[in-house]
């Protein structure tokens, strides 16, 4: 039986490895920042405190990460920008699948139509009928966002999946460089 010599392994690869492993254990903290920012959405609408604290737990996850890419650096050595990028981009994939994993489950098993009925409701008020006629002069905005509303309730919980997919790993390539900026680190921790 021949063992492997590990040692010998190129740089570069051990250290992808190593990066990709951290951003799957980071990308979990800041997934569940995600998972609870859209579960208080959802209580959001209901009450509207709830929203507002999901929004702020949502922004959280940003400064999470960048203190994430910290503890990489003052674990594994200096954090270099391509790497910096490459391990936020990752962290927040990871996130963005995560999120997207809660979302269908929430969508296929619990939602029951409260968002469409709650937007439904919104929709009706008379401060929300004026705004809408303003924004669209000349339109039937009831007739248009009934149809908008019809068409959300008539997709399917993976189609919604798919389209929350894009969205996250959108918003994950958005504010992995502005993280990945704030969180490198290249000089050793002894000198800072």
């Amino acid at each position: 039986m021949s063992e492997t010599n590990y040692n010998n392994r190129p740089q570069a690869a051990t250290d992808a490895n190593q990066t990709r492993a951290y951003a799957g254990y980071y990308g979990l903290w800041v997934g569940l920042c995600w998972v609870i920012s859209f579960g208080m959405y959802i209580a959001g609408l209901r009450a509207p405190a709830w929203g507002t604290m999901g929004l702020l737990v949502g922004l959280l996850s940003l400064p999470l990460g960048v203190r994430l890419l910290r503890s990489f650096s003052d674990q594994v050595g200096p954090l270099p920008l391509r790497r910096a990028w490459y391990l936020s981009w990752m962290m927040f994939l990871a996130a963005a699948l995560i999120c997207t994993s809660a979302q269908y489950i929430y969508f296929a098993y619990i939602d029951d139509g409260l968002l469409v009925r709650s937007y439904t409701e919104l929709l009706q008020q008379p401060e929300a009928q004026d705004m809408l006629s303003r924004m669209l002069p000349g339109q039937d905005t009831e007739a248009m966002m009934n149809e908008a509303l019809s068409l959300f309730a008539a997709t399917p919980p993976s189609q919604l999946a798919i389209q929350f997919l894009f969205w996250n790993v959108l918003l994950a390539t958005i504010v992995a460089f502005p993280v990945a900026l704030l969180g490198k680190q290249t000089l050793p921790p002894t000198y800072r």
